[in-house]
């Protein structure tokens, strides 16, 4: 009868420290499962702040690591209009994002609505472009928009202010506003030629004027 007990003994003390051994490795598993985002890398964002990127991810409460699916924050980020494309990786406890921004071409003095070269967005963000005075005829608006987009984003941020202004040689001719006190002459079909407009001053030196880039390529002082 002893012996009987003793083997009942040793089986029960066999069996409560096997449950205590899967109960720990339960225990570590889920704790390892449930470790958070340690880091968020972002890059391609100009219009986009990191914080507004994160926000429109989700991922603001840094989630387990694990519960973060790739293509769910992907579909996430394409929601939102400023986004073109996309790329989401993990990395070692970290989340990738690369994403590259829609152009804005120019913001309606109106309305204030922002365009780009597949639509419009509404909404009160500040953005670097210039705004449209007046609004360009119908017929001549896809050619516009167009041109436009040949015009590089650090040129459209140096530019405050642009609007149709045709004359008896060039019905498609625009006045440009820049930012630092000059002005611009361009017709649409050599709207690029502004992407060379810091080397153009370099050139000129300081000193405020009309750059004619429509006809003649010079500049004339104020």
């Amino acid at each position: 009868m002893q012996k009987k007990r003793k083997k009942r003994k040793l089986r029960v003390g066999r069996l409560f420290l096997l449950l205590l051994i899967i109960g720990a490795i339960s225990f570590a598993c889920f704790k390892f499962i449930d470790i958070p985002i340690r880091s968020i890398i972002i890059k391609g964002n100009n219009v986009l702040t990191d914080n507004e990127i994160i926000k429109q991810a989700g991922l603001e409460d840094y989630p387990s690591y694990f519960s973060v699916l790739s293509i769910v924050v992907k579909n996430k980020l394409k929601k939102n209009p400023y986004i073109e494309e996309v790329k989401v990786s993990k990395g070692i406890l970290n989340v990738k994002i690369t994403v590259k921004e829609k152009k804005v071409l120019y913001i309606k003095s109106d309305t204030n609505e922002k365009v780009t070269i597949d639509g419009v967005i509404k909404d009160k963000k500040l953005v670097c472009a210039p705004y449209l005075l007046e609004n360009v005829p119908e017929k001549k608006q896809a050619r516009f928009i167009k041109a436009m987009n040949k015009i590089d984003a650090d040129i459209l941020c140096q530019m405050s202010q642009i609007k149709y202004d045709p004359n008896e040689i060039d019905n498609d001719r625009y006045y440009v506003f820049m930012n630092d006190g000059n002005s611009v002459y361009l017709t649409v079909n050599k709207f690029d030629k502004i992407n060379k407009y810091n080397t153009i001053l370099e050139n000129v030196g300081k000193q405020n004027g009309t750059l004619y880039l429509d006809y003649g390529d010079y500049f004339e002082v104020k």
